[in-house]
Order: structure tokens, then C-alpha cells, then sequence
């Protein structure tokens, strides 16, 4: 996510299974395993809302390293009837984008329906990966530099 607005697409189907990398190690829990609500908290720096990918591959894509991933059902998404939506990155396959997810770092209301909505996220995501996800497997999707 930069500064600069993506183009979006129309949003993904309800039976839609997404993505969303583990960045941070504080993102998942091993044992019992669940997903953290710390992986779904937005800061003003992700302009357009959160990464997911359309395949494990493409969630850990452009992350130097991650902790794995989770798996998430748009239909579930949507059914938290937040306003939230999922809607591809027409530049950049395979890229998925979480929209209408609420900032963080902004007001005392806005704080506190971001941590609901990610304690929701979370709660509704299956861990699946909780280690390093194959660097060779993530490259191959990474744009290439001329």
C-alpha cells in the first residue's frame, strides 16, 4: 500500500476464499492457534485498506518476510455488515484489497469500531500457516525490475 490510490475492481464473489499475510509475528497465535485482531488494524498509510491475496502466494508477495497467513470467506466478510468489501487491484494480479476497513490512528470512535472490526476479522479467520511461507513460491508474483 503507498500513498498513491489503486484502481479498484468489483468486488469478489460471496464463496470468494481470500488471503491475508501474517506481516508481523504478532499478527497470529500458536497455540491455541488463532489469528490476532493486530492483523487487521489499519493505519493512515494504507490509503485504499488492507492487502489480501487471491492464493497463500500472492498474500505474502512484496513481504521481505512473514509469519505465514489466514484464510477468510468474503460471504463472512460481508455478513459482519460493517461496510466492509473486498475488491480486486486491477494493476497487480492476484492482489486483493480489504475496503472500508476503519483507521486506527484516527478519532476515539474511529479507534474503537477499528479494534471491533478486527476483533470481528479475526475471529472469523482461519489460521492456517503459522511459519515462514516459501519465499520461492511468493517471488514468482513480485513485478519484475527493469
Amino acid at each position: 500500500m503507498g500513498t498513491t490510490p489503486i484502481r479498484l475492481g468489483d468486488p469478489l464473489h460471496e464463496e470468494a476464499i481470500v488471503y491475508r499475510a501474517f506481516a508481523l509475528h504478532g499478527y497470529r497465535q500458536r497455540k491455541p492457534p488463532k489469528v490476532r485482531p493486530f492483523a487487521y488494524y489499519r493505519d493512515e498509510s494504507h490509503i485504499d485498506g488492507l492487502s489480501l491475496g487471491e492464493t497463500p502466494e500472492s498474500a505474502v508477495a512484496g513481504l521481505e518476510i512473514n509469519y505465514g497467513y489466514c484464510s477468510i470467506r468474503v460471504g463472512d466478510i460481508r455478513a459482519l455488515r460493517q461496510g466492509l468489501d473486498v475488491r480486486p487491484d486491477l494493476d497487480n494480479p492476484g492482489h486483493l484489497i480489504l475496503c472500508n476497513v476503519p483507521i486506527l490512528t484516527g478519532s476515539d470512535e474511529e479507534r474503537g469500531r477499528a479494534a471491533q472490526i478486527a476483533g470481528q476479522l479475526a475471529r472469523i479467520s482461519k489460521p492456517i500457516c503459522f511459519d515462514h511461507y516459501p519465499p520461492s513460491q511468493a517471488e514468482d508474483l513480485l513485478p519484475s525490475i527493469p
